[in-house]
């Protein structure tokens, strides 16, 4: 039988006993230094309905001895798994897919949580009328860093319920690292692109697949603790220093923005125009040609903006070479 507090629309996931309302899911490639703030994050949490899906993306350090000692003495479920280094996409749909909880909180394996965090997102969750809650995707809330201090700007109201495409590109004023925890049931009705030759998909991505048809209920409390400035951890799955590895979900990403959000272009110019620069200079890293990116614009306004973003594309590809050649 269904847990009453959560609407049966919601996901069949709690109709066995054993279900937990959280599946927490953290990527990891070669973070065994830093892999710990999740799992002593975890332990402290007030909240133990929950478990733990670890997707390693072919570590070669002692993750995985790590994992199997911490999963001898954890009072939560854990479950590790591996694929071949394929990126944090690959290994979000893995999870996704493997996931039993009412809820998916994606960590990162050099993140960790407040103690009170899933306890606190449960009773957030649980405050949108149960009638109303089938239309929400999620949950997004703010983030500090190691040293207490609020990443970004707050939202202009908590709760706050908005449209993600909304909340992206018009009410751009409260940016800055925020953290977002959704539905299962929605997630898998978004896969990430099944894109391979590339270890990161912006997760924007899926903000605005399911802004199409879902809203987020945002709050201006703080759930996640994000690390910035810490070099410790080694590699890192989204590779964001490294335009290479990157550049075909770098690619994919510009060009559906082009393709499907131009509507909002008029009032929030910006994004767009840094997608068009963008995506030249991300297909030169990923070896794909002017002509192949230019058929993958549909539409004249998209083709447009690419065009006339040509000349600061060619600028910034240029700069970007000169600096790469004397590192």
């Amino acid at each position: 039988m269904l847990d009453p507090a959560v609407h049966e629309g919601t996901t069949k996931a709690r109709e066995t006993s054993d279900a937990p309302f959280f599946t927490v899911f953290t990527p990891t490639f070669n973070r065994a230094q830093t892999l710990h703030r999740v799992f002593d994050s975890l332990c402290n949490q007030t909240l133990r309905d929950f478990e733990w899906v670890v997707v390693d993306d072919g570590s070669t350090d002692d993750t995985p001895e790590l994992i199997d000692k911490w999963t001898g003495k954890a009072t939560f479920p854990i479950r590790y798994l591996r694929q071949p280094n394929s990126g944090k996409h690959i290994a979000h749909n893995i999870a996704v897919r493997e996931a039993r909880g009412v809820l998916f909180a994606p960590l990162d394996s050099d993140d960790a949580l407040e103690p009170d965090a899933l306890e606190r997102i449960r009773s957030t969750w649980l405050k949108i009328p149960v009638a109303e809650r089938p239309r929400y995707s999620g949950i997004g809330s703010l983030c500090r860093d190691q040293q207490g201090n609020i990443i970004g700007v707050p939202f202009p109201t908590s709760p706050f319920d908005a449209d993600f495409r909304e909340s992206f590109f018009v009410r751009r004023r409260f940016g800055g690292e925020k953290w977002g925890i959704s539905r299962t049931d929605v997630l898998r009705q978004f896969p990430f692109p099944d894109i391979h030759g590339t270890n990161f998909v912006p997760e924007a991505l899926l903000g605005f697949q399911m802004a199409r048809v879902y809203k987020r209920r945002y709050v201006n409390e703080v759930f996640r603790i994000y690390y910035v400035g810490d070099e410790t951890g080694g590699a890192t799955l989204t590779g964001r220093d490294n335009i290479a590895r990157g550049a075909l979900g770098r690619l994919y990403f510009y060009a559906w923005i082009l393709n499907n959000e131009m509507a909002f272009f008029p009032r929030a110019p910006l994004p767009f125009i840094k997608a068009a620069v963008m995506l030249p200079v991300v297909a030169r890293y990923g070896g794909v040609t002017i002509g192949e990116v230019w058929r993958q614009l549909k539409g004249w306004r998209a083709k447009t903006l690419f065009l006339a973003a040509s000349p600061l594309a060619l600028a910034l590809g240029v700069r970007q070479a000169l600096r790469l050649s004397s590192e």
